[in-house]
């Protein structure tokens, strides 16, 4: 897997982080919308501009988000969370089109292990077919702190490590993503967004 590719599907680390902060953060009979827009650069001299928009409502966390790079290519990523407040576990799909058609994919599951800790399992299929493995971490560090770290296994059992920090106060958000390869090599995509947030209580049907 070419390590450029990971900042492409940033969508995966973004929703578990938006998964972990609203999966306690509403009543069950609120629906939570939380909306960003934003910058992002990269090591390797890319930029753009990203939007998304997650709602959480009866325990399941929807995400779906666009990014447009310098070159004016479109790319959109989209996420669904189910979680069993019981339980404190959950499944997870997902996928991301890359601006080239490319689409990678993923599923998997979550459990809430302690307070504001998440740990994670499951399978990523890439556009062309192959498979490979996650395991995730993820901490609730402080209010509006968040961190994950994921360790990627390939099809051909190479070992890539992605660490994500997400910080948002006052409705303003910053994010670092970091990526290192099997051959040591680091690729860094750093964001900042305006975030706005709202709760709709839903009504109980009348009798």
């Amino acid at each position: 897997m070419n390590i450029s590719s990971f900042p492409r599907i940033a969508a995966f680390a973004s929703a578990a982080c938006l998964a972990l902060a609203l999966s306690s953060a509403s009543r069950a009979d609120d629906e939570k919308v939380i909306e960003r827009d934003g910058t992002y650069t990269t090591s390797k001299g890319g930029s753009g501009k990203t939007s998304s928009t997650t709602t959480k409502a009866n325990g399941t966390v929807t995400r779906q988000g666009t990014w447009t790079n310098a070159a004016g290519g479109t790319g959109t990523r989209q996420s669904q969370t189910n979680w069993n407040k019981s339980a404190g576990t959950a499944t997870v799909n997902g996928s991301v089109t890359r601006p080239n058609g490319a689409t990678t994919t993923w599923q998997g599951t979550k459990q809430r292990t302690a307070p504001g800790v998440i740990q994670g399992n499951g399978t990523i299929t890439q556009a062309n077919g192959k498979k490979d493995a996650y395991s995730s971490t993820d901490t609730k560090v402080a209010p509006g702190s968040w961190d994950r770290n994921t360790v990627i296994t390939t099809a051909s059992g190479k070992t890539i490590d992605r660490s994500v920090d997400t910080t948002v106060v006052d409705g303003k958000g910053t994010r670092m993503v970091t990526t290192t390869g099997p051959n040591g090599q680091t690729v860094t995509r750093d964001a900042s967004f305006n975030q706005t947030t709202s709760t709709v209580p839903v009504s109980s049907p009348s009798n």
